[in-house]
This record gives structure tokens, C-alpha cells and sequence, in this order.
């Protein structure tokens, strides 16, 4: 018994003869635990990397009427660049396609903060799609982001596509949101509310870089003189993203509802097109609510509804280049008032097979130009079905059908657009479980 008292009074003289004499042999072996963890963590993130292929089959109502489609009142026809990145044509690329890959990397920073990034290659692009730093321990049931990420507006908007039911995203968050969604720099607070079910508020202040609905740079015709101010770039934050969200258990199933605004700048520039060169400065408004039921009949067996409903309200001017002079040959007064919708009904039989139906739909189109209302489509509509086998987590095969009612060519007339999709998804490494 001596020897082991005297063997414990030797070990803690050495351990406080280490430290100040103020620090306690617990408190000095709680840092040793935090500084192993820290190195751990930097120098074992978690990484993993995400490939997407698929081949199309793809077939219009008129074949020689494709270089031009467009989503009239929503998206131009054609693909373009935007920002060093391209954008595919809505025709869609017929054969073979190498999708993406994604890569994932992610860690604890230390005990307040973890850091993740991905990236999103293509075989022309490398760019960061997400890096961003999350708090840990902020008290009040608070939690803040900072960095380059996609916003928690709606529900689907903060999903990767390798975690879509289907192929691409609904139809209307094309057309409203882009090929990218809301995905900035910028920052997120977020307040669990202390409650018998979850309840979540949150805000977002963000660049607005998003090119379908808002945007930041400034513009003037390219050929105008440098005397010649055009329209500045906006103020910073140019856009602002408040939510609610709220979880509960129904009839033997889970619900998560919410409702979202984002509210900001508009700066949209098309004077290079090579047809109708023209360009927007305003404020838009987009408003959303999303419904989402879970049903499981066994752990691997379940059925989700899936639902969201977008609105969007542009004001501002539309300027067109003069080609003769320097300045705008005309502004317009324009509004813009659009809606749409998705629903999709996705089975899951076991944890292999799954199978799901989807329509989206753009049933609004309400444009006034000097307050002359404009003569715009306003029911397209694109409906869905696939079957997806997946052999493991970390492998996906999945067919699909798309019959695509929403596009118009150069002369203005519906060109519907039939698709077969046979996709493959690969995935390996350590990621991080996904959101309801």
C-alpha cells in the first residue's frame, strides 16, 4: 500500500512540475486528450469521392429544332458559361456522358469548430462547390456556418445530386434557382427551439451570386464608351435567407415541413447573347414550402412523399444594347410573377430496390413589360419515373424516363423532348450521413 501511494504522489509531482501550479492533473490530462484528438483529426479527415455516368437516349417532336430551346420567361435557350464554368444545353447530350465526380474531405478542426469541403469536377471544370466551418458548442441551442455552402432553403436545395431520387433536379428549381441552386459565400445562424418536437429557425447572409434569380455584378453594354457608368454592382450581403422547419410524427410515419424566403438584388447579364442581348437589374423574392412524409413498414421498407412549391416575384428594368451608340437603346418596366411545383412518390422495397414516379410542373408565367402583359406559356411540365437498384451503399444503378413538356424552339413552338436514362453511381471512402 505504501508503495502505491508513493508511486502516485511521484506521478502527480511530475505531471504539475510539467504544467503552472495552478492547473489540476485532471484539467492537464483533459488538454493532452484535446491536443491527441486535434492531431488526429488534421491529419485523418474523412475522404471520399463520388462518380456519376450515365448514358442517354434522347428523342424530340422536331430534331431539327434544338440548338435554341428555351424555357420561355424562365431559361435561355442553349449552353453557356457563367463564372469559368459551362452549363449544359437543355436538348440534353445524347450517348455516353461523364456526369461528375465529387470529393468529399471533412474533419474536426478542434473542440468548436469542423471544417468540410467538396468539389465538383467535370472534365473541362474543378470547382469548390462547398468549404465551410461549422460551430460545435455555441450555447442557446445555436449553431453558425461560415464559408461556401448551399443554403437550407426548401429542402432539396442543400441535397448533392447523388443524393437525388431522381436523375436531376424537379423541373422548377431549374428554372428558378439554376443548375447550381442557392450555393454562396456567406453566412448561416441557426436556433433549435427548445421544444416537445423539433422546431428550427434559421438566417442566412449571402453574396447572391445565383445567376437564374439574383446576382451581383454590375454591367454596361461591352462596346459603351468608359465614360459611360451602366448599372453597379450591388451591396454586400445581396441576399437574405430565412426559414423554418419543424419535424413530428404522424399517423405511425415522420413528417419534416418548412417554409423559406430568400430576398435580394437581382444583376442578370445577357449582352453577349448572340440573339435578343439584353439585361436585368431589380430585387426578386422567392418564396417556398416543402412537405416531406416517411412512412417504414419495416426497417429496410419504407414510402416518402415529397413535395415543394416555389413562387417568385422579379421587379426592375430590363436594359437592351444600343447597336448603333453607346448607352441602351431601351429600358423596360419589368415584372415577373412565376410559380411551380414538384411531387414525387418514391418505394423502397428492400435495401436493395426502389422505384418512384415525379411531377413538376411551371403553372404561372405572369410578365409584364411597361405594363403591357406579355403572351407567355404558362403550363410545362416535365413527369418522371425510374427504377434503381442498388447492389450496396456504395453503389447505385438507376433507369429512368423523362417526358419533358416545358421546352420551346427559336420559332416559338413546343418541342417535347422523350428521354431514357441508365445511370450509374459510385462512391468511395467515409461520408457523413445524409439528412432526412
Amino acid at each position: 500500500m505504501k508503495k502505491i501511494l508513493m508511486m502516485s504522489a511521484v506521478a502527480s509531482t511530475v505531471l504539475l512540475a510539467q504544467g503552472t501550479t495552478e492547473q489540476s492533473i485532471e484539467e492537464q490530462l483533459a488538454s493532452k486528450k484535446v491536443n491527441s484528438e486535434k492531431a488526429s483529426s488534421g491529419f485523418m479527415p474523412d475522404i471520399s469521392l463520388i462518380v456519376d455516368a450515365s448514358y442517354n437516349n434522347i428523342s424530340f417532336d422536331e430534331e431539327g429544332h434544338t440548338d435554341h430551346l428555351e424555357i420561355p420567361g424562365f431559361v435561355h435557350g442553349g449552353g453557356h458559361d457563367h463564372d469559368g464554368h459551362g452549363h449544359t444545353s437543355l436538348a440534353g447530350e445524347d450517348g455516353f456522358n461523364f456526369n461528375y465526380a465529387e470529393l468529399y474531405i471533412g474533419a474536426s478542426v478542434d473542440n468548436y469548430f469542423d471544417l468540410k469541403a467538396v468539389f465538383h469536377l467535370t472534365e473541362d471544370d474543378f470547382e469548390t462547390e462547398e468549404a465551410y466551418a461549422t460551430t460545435t458548442s455555441l450555447p442557446y441551442h445555436l449553431k453558425a456556418k461560415i464559408g461556401k455552402f448551399k443554403s437550407d432553403f426548401g429542402y432539396l436545395n442543400n441535397k448533392h445530386r447523388h443524393n437525388y431520387n431522381f436523375f436531376e433536379a424537379p423541373l422548377v428549381y431549374q428554372a428558378l434557382l439554376g443548375d447550381h441552386g442557392i450555393n454562396e459565400v456567406g453566412a448561416q445562424l441557426q436556433y433549435v427551439v427548445p421544444a416537445p418536437h423539433y422546431v428550427m429557425l434559421g438566417l442566412e447572409l449571402l453574396d447572391g451570386e445565383n445567376e437564374q434569380s439574383y446576382g451581383n455584378e454590375g454591367f454596361a453594354p461591352h462596346d459603351a464608351d468608359e465614360d459611360f457608368d451602366g448599372v453597379d454592382d450591388t451591396d454586400f450581403p445581396g441576399l437574405w435567407v430565412g426559414y423554418i422547419k419543424t419535424s413530428l410524427d404522424i399517423g405511425g410515419g415522420t413528417m419534416l415541413a418548412g417554409a423559406s424566403i430568400a430576398k435580394g438584388d437581382s444583376r442578370i447579364d445577357h449582352l453577349e447573347d448572340e440573339e435578343g442581348p439584353h439585361a436585368f437589374s431589380g430585387d426578386t423574392t422567392i418564396y417556398g414550402a416543402d412537405l416531406v412524409y416517411k412512412y417504414y413498414f419495416a426497417a429496410d421498407k419504407a414510402i416518402t412523399w415529397q413535395s415543394e412549391y416555389l413562387y417568385r416575384e422579379m421587379d426592375g428594368t430590363k436594359y437592351i444594347p444600343n447597336a448603333a451608340e453607346d448607352g441602351w437603346a431601351n429600358e423596360v418596366d419589368l415584372n415577373k410573377e412565376q410559380a411551380g411545383y414538384y411531387t414525387e412518390l418514391v418505394y423502397q422495397h428492400d435495401k436493395n430496390w426502389r422505384g418512384g414516379v415525379r411531377y413538376s410542373a411551371l403553372y404561372q408565367n405572369d410578365i409584364t413589360a411597361n405594363s403591357a402583359g406579355q403572351d407567355m406559356p404558362d403550363d410545362m411540365y416535365v413527369t418522371s419515373a425510374m427504377l434503381e437498384y442498388n447492389p450496396s451503399e456504395f453503389s447505385r444503378l438507376r433507369l429512368q424516363y423523362n417526358h419533358n413538356s416545358s421546352l420551346y424552339d427559336e420559332d416559338g413552338e413546343k418541342n417535347n423532348k422523350d428521354e431514357i436514362i441508365l445511370q450509374f453511381n459510385y462512391a468511395i471512402g467515409a461520408h457523413g450521413a445524409h439528412a432526412f
